[in-house]
């Protein structure tokens, strides 16, 4: 093969190289995707991980304090129902729903609060009776008004992704959420081309083997590089959001994301040092 043959290969193959080094790339970052941000279990557990729970149960306390005390009901009230009507495991639960609802398509801007409503009424009775009040039909009526504007509260609060803004987001995630799967397969599809073509560029194992090693190498520090710096910049701790608990599962989401990303790239990483190993042996016994 002549010089000019030689150079022309070789400029073939470092980009068919490159090429690769992308697809293994888009690949594994769709992967990271499509367990992270397009999976609804990933959502779940970024809830229960973080202190959404916690901080959705103080800022309903806060609401129900400031709403009862137009009511005329004591803040000591409220101590019971958050201690045994509302806790961080209904809250958690109802969050679950909500969240696999919105991942499904199929959010609802109004859920069935009848039975935390039905709870709240018989707390406001038995309230009012230690305040020597008599449970007449006008009290029960306005006691179960009460029960029925606390759970409007706790519903906007918990079922903040039923909004009707989140409609359309949530039916075109259902919809092109297995797109990030298709994306991956079609990105292993490119790279079995990529290297079905360096493959036939070479008969010895240990010079086509090189520029697999460029590849996967290449896509290790794409992998980790953008991922790790989005990281130690606090990209997710960055975001305007008032809400401590909505900021806790964004920041969650977020940092999530990136530290599964930043991790994928360990499979390209130890499938380059295997390869050097089988490259080195080859090398050794010129095949």
């Amino acid at each position: 093969m002549t010089k000019t043959a030689k150079r022309a290969r070789s400029v073939i193959c470092t980009t068919v190289s490159f090429l690769m080094s992308l697809t293994v790339t888009f690949t594994m970052l769709c992967t990271a995707l499509s367990l992270t941000a397009l999976n609804p279990a990933f959502a779940v557990q970024t809830a229960l991980r973080s202190q959404y729970s916690e901080h959705l149960t103080a800022e309903l306390k806060e609401e129900f304090i400031s709403f009862g005390s137009a009511c005329n009901i004591d803040a000591a009230f409220f101590d019971g129902i958050f201690t045994d009507v509302i806790t961080p495991e209904v809250i958690d639960r109802d969050t679950e729903k909500v969240l696999r609802e919105f991942y499904a398509g199929s959010v609802q801007e109004k859920r069935d609060t009848a039975a935390l409503e039905d709870a709240l009424y018989s707390r406001l009775q038995s309230y009012a009776e230690g305040k020597n009040f008599s449970l007449t039909d006008e009290v029960n009526e306005n006691l179960r008004d009460i029960a029925a504007e606390l759970c409007e509260v706790y519903n906007a609060y918990v079922s903040v992704f039923s909004m009707s803004v989140f409609k359309t987001a949530s039916r075109l995630l259902a919809k092109y959420r297995p797109f990030g799967w298709y994306a991956a397969a079609a990105g292993a599809a490119g790279f079995c081309v990529c290297a079905v073509i360096l493959r036939l560029y070479f008969q010895k194992k240990k010079n086509y083997l090189r520029y697999f090693i460029y590849a996967f190498s290449a896509a290790a520090l794409m992998l980790l590089l953008a991922p790790a710096a989005a990281l130690i910049l606090n990209i997710g701790g960055n975001i305007n959001i008032s809400n401590a608990s909505l900021y806790d599962f964004a920041t969650g989401m977020i940092n999530g994301v990136l530290i599964v990303s930043a991790a994928s790239a360990a499979i390209p990483a130890a499938v380059t040092a295997l390869l050097a190993f089988v490259r080195q042996r080859a090398v050794k016994t010129n095949h």
